[in-house]
């Protein structure tokens, strides 16, 4: 018997990664409302930005690590988890090294725009890279294989 989502397979590549992202905007979203400080002490006194830019720093390290996990879930299930959770974990790592070296250490100046847009510019060509990945995997002879291993796909 075929569980249910393989009868009702209709999202195509694309569809799947708008629906990613959109579920990675609202947890980003979440995370970043949460994170706003409720007094204005600043909560790091080195190489850290100022804690009033926290939500906008959060909702970015937010938005970039759910997206691999929930594309990597799709391709591979349980096991993509694992694997999206490595992917998550170096995207955040460079996304947190970008807001030091953008927010902390002021490289480009101290203009708050030029700075959210420079952070924002990296957060979407993180998302990009996952976006190319994913349009590889999905075609990808060794996902189909593993998927098939893993009985996520009708065998041929």
């Amino acid at each position: 018997m075929r569980p249910m989502w393989q009868k009702y397979h209709v999202l195509s590549r694309t569809q799947v990664f708008v629906v990613s992202v959109v579920c990675a905007l609202v947890i980003g979203a979440a995370i970043g409302i949460a994170s706003i400080p409720a007094d204005g002490t600043p909560m790091y006194r080195f190489l850290a930005p100022s804690r009033d830019l926290n939500p906008y720093i959060n909702f970015g390290l937010a938005f970039v690590s759910i997206i691999p996990v929930l594309l990597s879930y799709y391709h591979l299930g349980r096991l993509g988890i694992l694997l999206g959770s490595a992917i998550a974990g170096f995207a955040v790592f460079a996304t947190w090294i970008c807001a030091i070296v953008v927010f902390g250490l002021e490289v480009l100046g101290t203009s708050r725009v030029t700075e959210a847009a420079t952070y924002s510019a990296f957060c979407i060509l993180v998302a990009a890279i996952v976006f190319r990945a994913h349009t590889m995997a999905s075609t990808s002879r060794g996902v189909q294989k593993a998927q098939r291993r893993l009985r996520l796909l009708i065998p041929d």
